[in-house]
Parts: structure tokens; C-alpha cells; sequence
């Protein structure tokens, strides 16, 4: 849903989607720190003293280049296992062209009695991208025996390329009532008992607010099977545990087997879970970054969760080539008409990737009619809008204010038939109202099993991030072709990219980078984490001025933020990368205070020694205006004994949810910090200026940490204090919080110097922040 403006308070107004790692703040007040800021229930520490860092604008040239690859998923049937032919060379591969894009497709073909078609010739099919005809320039029959085998002593091997003959099924259960998950357990189990080939590997994953691991991937069909089990039967702090496990698990797989000799190819699997190789440490690898993009897309977006786990294990599965199924297992998919963007963005990822989606509806057999919560919504907004017109001077209420969300809301609400359109728009098909799985689940196996493989180069002109629809047509009276709906016309070095992004691509690549309104970007420093440096990616935008449109019809005003952060490495490569859409409602009574206001996104990275650059850009979509920015990150080497992070100004301390990441830097006694990067404070009507930073004590000696806090006025010392640091916290870190009374500040430029000492060793940081007159 979209944000609606918040109540007006003290200390400034938000609307709270905060959560660790990737969080979102909104706050309102009419002066940067104008209050300041306490955690729930606890006092901050005065002194008289007070911070902010700068950052340096550089030029930086983008030198990413990434292959694309789309895949139209169509398919035959799954062939008994065979003794190994005599073959000294592998089948031709498409070749992916450096000079354009080549588009690969599988295609699954079926007569009209649903029985895979295996005799095509290239002559028979034709491909349009457009609606213009393409010229095929590769085309195969790809079989589920093209395996890895041993063959007896003294006779010839049957080679093939280990990667490109994979087989991956994701099988995701999203959080189903008790009446479903018997289905999805059912119909899970009845695919395992299918006869696939020793090359398709599976993993098990669990939607829950967020997304959990429950089996990496395998062709243990036992390890399976107990997977499936536990996403059908256990509670949701048993899926926290065993995903974090296995995390801890991947990384040291992947780690092991990257330090391996390359060319082992997949094995049957091992206790583990994996196979054995290259290809293996490629799947763990995989899997690792699945979870990770994941946290990086829903930590703040908890209602969103579906889409941005879907979007998580289609976008990491990219990087690998071969046959990808993504089994998704729902009781239906609503799509608001906020997500409606993001939703579609999924397809284009999807298609882009080559991963076919299949959805099962399990609510099985359904009697009533599918369009029963559409109906039911657009009887709701009817009597809304009639009681509104029919009762004068009386407050508005809250189903009446969102009548025109609802009548929008209304269109989508079908559950099945979003989950439909997200199957055969990727190449896959929708799996429903039906108790009986055997013979829906057996034309999957085939489909991942045997398939045809094109190839084309499309004229692409120009890539500028619209959808272009495929169409693969076959020369035979009576055939049904499986395959993916289009692609987004995106540059080889995008990779996954947002339907909203492109635009603010297209700004970072600007010489010179527009700058039509004000915004803050900075990385604040934290403490190492394992061998790399804990940061915060901090974005913040000053809401007044940004661009609200009036809706006379619904007494309010809109507005609709998009930004993107990337982070480069010397070489110009992404090794991080965060974006956000934001539709904003402002009811006109909160227009003015919500112009007030900070629009807040924070990001947590871990980064290695080095210099990076942090690339971002900021887009009002009501205006179509953008700003961006550049700057240089020095990350340096992780230093001995005592440590301190970067200071950072406050502008409030707000509650955090139940399931708050502890790792979290802004985690403070229970709630979280909200930092700012406005320096520019005015002292209006009194308040207090807040600053926060953290000590990490040297583990090596009990002495305790002394710390002192200089502060400058236009360079000259006028105050000293050496206040008391707290107890550290259960991991060893000291969190700190001042507040200051701005009533003892006069105008001019400040600068806030900490300095931490501890048995022999010290660490210091400065910040810097001006009071206006």
C-alpha cells in the first residue's frame, strides 16, 4: 500500500518500516535534530559538547559488461535412461555474442493431446521479437540423458559441458494455513517421485514474512523429502534456525570447494546436500547470494515479501546457464495496485534469467468462484462511496478515504489469476483446482527433463528498459508452444534491473550527472565483520522538495520517490547494489508537515580493504526530475585494539519490530537510531542536537574503554568533556547516544572530535555540522 502521512509528534513525524540491514525512515520536524531523540524507556546521556562527515566527488567510469540471457522455456518428455553412446566431442552450444545480445530460448512443444513433440526441424519455427521475424541462429533438441556417465573400461566417454547440462528446480512454499499444506506436500513428494536425471538438482525454500533455506540444492531425493516435510509442518522460528545453518553451511562449502581443482563435475550428492566441483561451489554460491539479495529487498518491505523473494532466487540463478524451474507453492498471489511495478519487473527478471515459473494453487479443488474477493472489494467501495456521498459534514472514514484504492485494489484481487499470469508469462504453467497432482506434476518433470534450445541476435536499437514481447510460432496444425512472454531491452552490463531503475541507470551514466534538487548520500563505518568492514549506505532525502500532485476527488496529495545505490569496486564492477520505490499519500490536512519531512533509506554492507565508489541517484517520478551523486569510500584495514565507528547526527530514535536484527549498527536499548546527513541545523524553537557512534573495546585487555569529546568552533576549542561510557552490550559493543541543548550553541561552523583510549591504544573520529543563525 502506499504511504499515507503520518501523525504529527514530538520529535518529528514517520511512517515506520524500519528494519535491519535495509531500512526505510520517514521523519518530519522543522529543523534537522530540531528534538532530540531516546530510546523507549531510556534516558540519553547530556554533556556539553556535539557531528557528520563529508564525502569527496570523483569521476568514475563504468567498465561492467555482463552476457544476457533469455530463455523461453518449451519442452518434451522425459526419456528412459540410457547405456552411453560413443561420442569423443560435446553437442554444438549457442554461442553468446559480445557485439549484441543473444536471445536463448527453450521452447517445449506439444501436440494436441498434451505429448511432447521431438521431431522439429528449424525450418518449421519461427521466431518474432516485436512482431518482426528473427533469424534462428542456433537450434537443438536437448535430452535429460546428456548427462556426465562413466563408461567401462577401454570404451569412450560421452562428453559434455557440466554447467550447461544442469538442472535446477527451487521449490518455494509460502506460508500456508493448515487446510493447504497437506496439498503442497502431496503434490511436492508426487514430483520427487518422478524418474529425473542425476543432473537435476533441487532446493527447498520457505516464505514467511522473509525467506528461509530449508535445503540447499541436491538430488538427495531423502534430504528432499525430509525438506519438504518440515516447509509443510513446522512453525516459523523452526525455519529461522535451520536457514541460518545452513547458511553457515554454504559459505564453507563454497569456500572449500572455490580452493578445489577446476573441471569435477556434479556427482549424485553428498551428505551435504550438494554435488561435487565446480558446479557445486556455483550452487552454494548461488544460494548464498539468494539469501543475501533477498535481505537487501524485504527487510523493509515485509508486506512485499513474495515478490522480493521471488525476485531474490530468479535474479541470482542468471549467472548460471541450463534448465531453471522456480516450483512456487501458494495459496494464490494478490497483487495490489502498489506492487502492480514490481510485480511485472518479476516476469521481466524471470525471462531475462531463463527461469520458468510454475505455480500450484493449493487450496486444491476450489468451489467458490475465483473472483470472490474482487467482487467482494467492489461491493465494499460501492457502500463506502455511497455513505460518503450521503452523509454531509461528518468525518471521513478510513474505508471511505480509500475508496479509489479499493476500486484499484478490486482488479487484481483474483488470487489465481495473478499466480497464472506469473507461470505462463515465464514459460511455465499454472497448477490448480485439482486434488490429484500425478498428471500436472508429471508434465513438469518432463518439461525440466527434455526441451528445444534457439537462439537469436535481435535488432536492438536502442535499450531503453521496455518490454519486448516474443512470439515462437511452429509450422504444424494442432501444437501447443510453451514459452516466455518478452524481455526488458536492457544493456548487457544491467544484469537484473527494475522496471524503475532504468531511468536512474541512465542518470549515473550523465556527464555531467543532473542535479535538479537537494538529497545526502554517505557510508558510515562500523565494526569489522569477520574479515571485512561493517557499513552503513545512508540516502537522504528533504521532502519539500519534492513533488506532490493534487487528487481533488480523494482530498489528498501524492507523491512517488525512486532511488538507486551502487557501490564499485576500482574496476568499475558492482558488488553492491540497493534501489527502492516509493508511492507516498499525503491527506491535504498533512501535506504541510509531510513537506517538512526526511525521507530515509539505509543499507548494511560488509566490504573488504580498498577503495570503492558509491554511485546513487534519486528520482521524483511526479516531476520526472532526477539528482545523482559520486563519491570515493575508503575502506581500510581492520585496526587492533580499541575501534570506533563514524559519528553520526541524529535525528531520532524510533521503536523497532520483534524480529530486529541485533546486528543491526542502528540497534540502540531496544529501538534504532535514525541517522542524518543534514549538518545545516536551525535552532528552531529550542531542542537538542543528538549524536550517536559506537566503541568496539580491544578484546585483549579488561581495561576500560576512557573516552573524550573535544568541540570546535571555527576551529578553536571551547568546550572538553569526558563523559562515562555504558556497559558494553552482550557482543562486546559499547552503543552511545549524547544529546546536547541547542540553546547553548551559537551560530557558526562546528566540529565534534571523539576520542577512545584503552590500555595503550586509541581511536578517534571528527564529524562536523554549522548552526544557522
Amino acid at each position: 500500500m502506499p504511504w499515507r502521512a503520518p501523525t504529527p509528534g514530538r520529535g518529528g513525524n514517520r511512517r515506520p518500516t524500519a528494519r535491519a540491514r535495509n531500512s526505510t525512515v520517514w521523519t518530519s520536524c522543522a529543523g534537522a535534530c530540531a528534538r532530540a531523540p531516546r530510546a523507549p524507556g531510556e534516558r540519553t546521556r547530556k554533556h556539553r559538547l556535539p557531528a557528520e562527515p563529508g564525502g569527496e566527488t570523483i569521476s568514475c567510469n563504468s567498465g561492467d559488461h555482463m552476457r544476457f540471457v533469455v530463455t523461453l522455456l518449451t519442452l518434451g518428455f522425459i526419456l528412459p535412461a540410457q547405456e552411453p553412446s560413443k561420442q569423443t566431442a560435446p553437442a554444438p552450444q549457442p554461442i553468446i555474442r559480445t557485439a549484441a545480445q543473444e536471445v536463448l530460448l527453450d521452447v517445449i512443444v506439444r501436440d494436441k493431446k498434451g505429448r511432447a513433440i521431438r521431431d522439429l526441424d528449424v525450418k518449421e519455427i519461427e521466431v518474432y521479437d516485436e512482431g518482426a521475424r528473427q533469424s534462428v541462429t542456433g537450434f537443438r533438441l536437448v535430452k535429460g540423458t546428456d548427462v556426465a556417465t562413466i563408461a567401462p573400461t577401454g570404451a569412450e566417454q560421452k562428453f559434455y559441458d557440466p554447467m550447461r547440462q544442469l538442472r535446477l528446480v527451487t521449490m518455494i512454499f509460502e506460508s500456508l494455513d493448515n487446510e493447504s499444506r497437506p496439498l503442497a506436500r502431496q503434490a511436492a513428494l508426487e514430483f520427487l517421485k518422478n524418474p529425473l536425471e542425476q543432473n537435476v538438482y533441487i532446493a527447498v525454500f520457505m516464505i514467511d514474512q522473509r525467506l528461509y533455506a530449508l535445503q540447499q540444492f541436491t538430488n538427495d531425493r531423502e534430504l528432499l523429502r525430509k525438506a519438504i516435510v518440515r516447509a509443510t509442518t513446522q512453525q516459523y522460528t523452526d525455519f529461522v534456525a535451520q536457514s541460518a545453518a545452513i547458511r553457515v553451511e554454504l559459505e564453507q562449502v563454497q569456500k572449500d570447494i572455490s580452493q578445489a581443482p577446476a573441471g569435477n563435475t556434479p556427482g549424485r550428492g553428498n551428505p551435504g546436500g550438494g554435488g561435487t566441483g565446480q558446479a557445486a561451489a556455483r550452487m552454494a554460491q548461488m544460494t548464498l547470494n539468494i539469501l543475501r539479495y533477498e535481505e537487501s529487498l524485504t527487510r523493509d518491505q515485509q508486506a512485499r515479501s513474495a515478490i522480493f523473494s521471488l525476485l531474490s532466487v530468479i535474479k541470482e540463478q542468471a549467472a548460471l546457464p541450463g534448465r531453471k524451474t522456480v516450483v512456487y507453492f501458494s495459496e494464490g498471489l494478490t497483487i495490489p495496485e502498489a506492487v502492480i511495478e514490481q510485480f511485472r519487473s518479476v516476469i521481466g527478471a524471470a525471462n531475462r534469467a531463463g527461469v520458468s515459473v510454475y505455480g500450484v494453487d493449493t487450496r486444491g479443488l476450489i468451489s467458490e468462484a475465483m473472483n470472490t474477493s474482487s467482487m467482494s472489494m467492489l461491493d465494499s467501495a460501492a457502500k463506502s462511496s455511497a455513505r460518503q456521498q450521503s452523509v454531509a459534514g461528518e468525518a471521513v472514514t478510513a474505508d471511505q478515504a480509500m475508496v479509489f484504492d479499493t476500486l484499484r485494489d478490486s482488479i487484481h484481487a483474483n488470487r489465481q489469476q495473478a499466480l497464472d499470469e506469473l507461470s505462463t508469462s515465464t514459460g511455465g504453467f499454472l497448477i490448480a483446482n485439482t486434488n490429484d497432482y500425478r498428471t500436472p506434476f508429471r508434465k513438469l518433470a518432463e518439461d525440466i527433463d527434455t526441451y528445444y534450445e534457439l537462439s537469436y541476435v535481435p535488432q536492438i536499437a536502442e535499450y531503453d528498459g521496455k518490454f519486448r514481447k516474443i512470439a515462437v510460432k511452429v509450422n504444424r496444425v494442432d501444437v501447443k508452444v510453451q514459452t516466455r512472454s518478452g524481455y526488458f531491452a536492457l544493456p548487457p552490463s544491467a544484469g537484473v534491473v527494475l522496471a524503475y531503475e532504468m531511468p536512474l541507470l541512465h542518470a549515473l551514466e550523465a556527464a555531467p550527472l543532473p542535479r535538479t534538487f537537494p538529497y545526502y548520500a554517505a557510508a558510515l563505518r562500523f565494526d569489522k565483520q569477520n574479515d571485512k568492514l561493517g557499513y552503513a549506505l545512508v540516502i537522504e532525502l528533504p521532502m519539500q522538495d519534492v513533488t506532490f500532485t493534487e487528487d481533488k476527488e480523494k482530498n489528498q496529495h501524492r507523491a512517488h520517490v525512486s532511488l538507486l545505490t551502487l557501490l564499485k569496486n576500482p574496476k568499475g564492477e558492482i558488488v553492491q547494489r540497493f534501489s527502492r520505490d516509493v508511492p507516498i499519500v499525503a491527506p491535504a490536512d498533512k501535506l504541510e508537515g509531510f513537506r517538512r519531512g526526511h525521507f530515509t533509506q539505509t543499507y548494511h554492507v560488509e566490504l573488504a580493504p580498498g577503495r570503492y565508489t558509491l554511485e546513487s541517484a534519486v528520482m521524483d517520478r511526479e516531476s520526472m526530475k532526477t539528482s545523482a551523486k559520486r563519491a570515493s569510500v575508503v575502506v581500510p584495514p581492520a585496526a587492533s585494539g580499541v575501534r570506533i565507528s563514524s559519528l553520526a547526527l541524529l535525528r531520532r530514535i524510533e521503536p523497532q519490530g520483534a524480529q530486529a536484527d541485533a546486528e543491526d549498527p542502528f540497534h540502540f536499548q531496544g529501538g534504532r537510531v535514525v541517522p542524518t546527513l543534514d549538518n545545516s541545523i536551525q535552532p528552531a524553537g529550542g531542542g537538542e542536537l543528538s549524536y550517536y557512534m559506537v566503541v568496539y573495546p580491544a578484546a585483549s585487555t579488561a581495561d576500560k574503554p576512557q573516552l573524550t569529546m573535544e568541540f570546535l568552533l571555527d576551529g578553536q576549542l571551547v568546550a572538553k568533556a569526558t563523559p562515562e561510557l555504558p556497559v558494553a552490550d552482550a557482543s562486546g559493543r559499547i552503543r552511545y547516544v549524547a544529546s546536547l541543548p541547542l540553546s547553548s550553541f551559537k551560530p557558526g561552523n562546528y566540529e565534534l572530535h571523539a576520542i577512545v583510549r584503552q590500555a595503550g591504544t586509541a581511536a578517534e573520529e571528527r564529524a562536523s555540522f554549522s548552526i544557522n543563525p
